[in-house]
């Protein structure tokens, strides 16, 4: 990314921070990912959910939260149902919960496309602090267009890194399936904070997760 693009996204990661703020989320604009990494190691608290994030996994945040001495609280392969659920339970009561949003738009609206709903769950109440990191590949105009892109782009791209043989990987887009391994079930949409949750949005400028 040229200095002219960072700093053009820079603007409008500015914009999309204070319609965030004016929603009631905590809001910070961090020029990296490594800053935003180091920011969420050093959040206070023992325990920190999450779920199954590529930004996450970009960032290599759950090493840097185990460096600091933070327990992981995930699923992980090979987890029968009735561990998942007692994992995804503890996750939800955790110190710290980290997750991306599919879309973050930009009059300060968040957007999850969730299979099963924990996330959702998650970033709506329980954790005391709720961090969301976002890329600013994830900068949307508006609702529609967010909902757009978690179900055109993230939706697919996922659907192809778990090999799932549903038709928007043919298709290249959503086509609102009934297949049984749909991944499309949930959708989580916060146009303003919860009142009863702490929830502050990392917003980077770099393209991260999908």
């Amino acid at each position: 990314m040229d200095a002219n693009m960072r700093a053009m996204n820079g603007i409008k990661l500015e914009k999309a921070a204070a319609a965030l703020a004016a929603n009631g989320f905590g809001a910070r604009v961090l020029d990296t990912g490594a800053e935003a990494a180091a920011y969420a190691a050093s959040l206070p608290g023992v325990s920190a959910g999450m779920g199954g994030s590529m930004t996450a996994r970009d960032l290599g945040l759950a090493e840097k939260l185990r460096a600091a001495g933070k327990e992981i609280v995930t699923h992980a392969p090979g987890m029968t149902p009735e561990e998942r659920r007692a994992v995804w339970l503890r996750a939800q009561a955790s110190d710290l919960y980290f997750a991306s949003p599919q879309a973050v738009t930009m009059d300060g609206k968040l957007i999850f496309l969730d299979a099963y709903g924990n996330r959702g769950a998650a970033v709506i109440y329980g954790p005391k602090k709720i961090v969301l990191t976002a890329g600013v590949n994830k900068l949307s105009g508006d609702e529609t267009a967010g909902l757009r892109r978690a179900r055109d782009i993230a939706a697919v791209a996922n659907n192809i890194r778990l090999k799932k043989d549903n038709p928007c990987v043919k298709a290249g887009r959503c086509v609102d399936c009934a297949s049984p391994s749909r991944i499309c079930n949930a959708v989580t949409l916060l146009w303003k904070r919860p009142l009863a949750s702490d929830i502050e949005v990392l917003l980077v400028n770099e393209d991260l997760g999908y």
